[in-house]
């Protein structure tokens, strides 16, 4: 894998893996582009939790490019044998909070957090409240495979306590903080570090960054006469569009006035050039 070109999908490099073994969903690679692209030959530090049998964690490699350093997280001791340049494993329990803090504080900041581990929704929960302030400005973290959500063996159950799909819910309230007018719904932490959401089949994206409360912009002129809603700055700007056009109208009314305008105008400067150039030395 090391070979294929940087500039082949990741569902290009999937196909043509003749290297360790990988698993994914074939709709997950869509997910992954529209999300992962824009990091691609920016050396990405990316944090996987589910390690398998490695395979993934050298697709990211060859995918994202030069630099790009990748941690993965496992419970099996097995996969510690399955770091190499570029790749670290860390070995341990997601379900451990102290565990996953540790992992942020000596390998993060991350732009890129995958969770893609026992696929438990307590477990995915908790590794997105310890993982997502380890997230760069800028990044994402990506929580995969929440079919499991909908799967009794799993302890899933649609719209049961404790499912991550149940848990993503209000959040997109929180999202919306900025946007209360209530003394009961204010803006949280993840209001102000969230910048987007996106629901796919089985997985949730995260944006995080700056998150700051509603700016609106107005262009252009009111088809209606005078809006209630215009703020000073647009007025004046709709003033400074309104005077070439007032210009327009006043050539348009006298025309004849307006070319003689024009003639004398050029005629004064044909003169002034004829002048100095009569004034200066031969």
């Amino acid at each position: 894998m090391r070979g294929l070109s940087r500039s082949r999908s990741l569902r290009e490099i999937f196909d043509r893996n003749e290297g360790r073994l990988i698993h994914k969903c074939d709709h997950y690679f869509e997910i992954y582009e529209r999300h992962f692209a824009r990091f691609r030959g920016r050396a990405p530090r990316i944090l996987e939790i589910g390690v398998f049998h490695g395979g993934s964690l050298e697709m990211w490699r060859t995918y994202f490019g030069r630099g790009t350093h990748v941690v993965g997280v496992d419970i099996e001791p097995r996969c510690a044998t399955l770091a190499g340049r570029g790749i670290d494993i860390r070995i341990g329990d997601q379900g451990d909070a102290a565990f996953l803090r540790r992992v942020a504080e000596e390998d993060g900041p991350f732009d890129i957090v995958i969770e893609d581990g026992s696929h438990l929704p307590e477990h995915q929960i908790l590794a997105f409240a310890e993982l997502w302030p380890s997230v760069n400005d800028g990044g994402v973290l990506l929580v995969e495979d929440l079919c499991t959500n909908y799967w009794p063996e799993y302890g899933g159950r649609r719209g049961g306590e404790g499912m991550f799909m149940e848990f993503v819910k209000p959040l997109v309230d929180e999202i919306n903080g900025f946007n209360s007018r209530t003394d009961d719904f204010e803006p949280t932490d993840f209001t102000r570090t969230c910048t987007g959401m996106h629901v796919y089949d089985s997985v949730v994206v995260f944006d995080r960054g700056d998150h700051r409360p509603l700016n609106t912009s107005m262009t252009g002129r009111p088809s209606f006469g005078t809006v209630d809603e215009l703020e000073p700055h647009h007025v004046a700007a709709i003033e400074a569009m309104n005077r070439p056009m007032r210009r327009v109208r006043r050539a348009m009314r006298s025309p004849v006035r307006t070319a003689e305008k024009v003639a004398n105008r050029l005629r004064r400067t044909a003169l002034g050039v004829l002048r100095r150039r009569g004034s200066s030395p031969s």
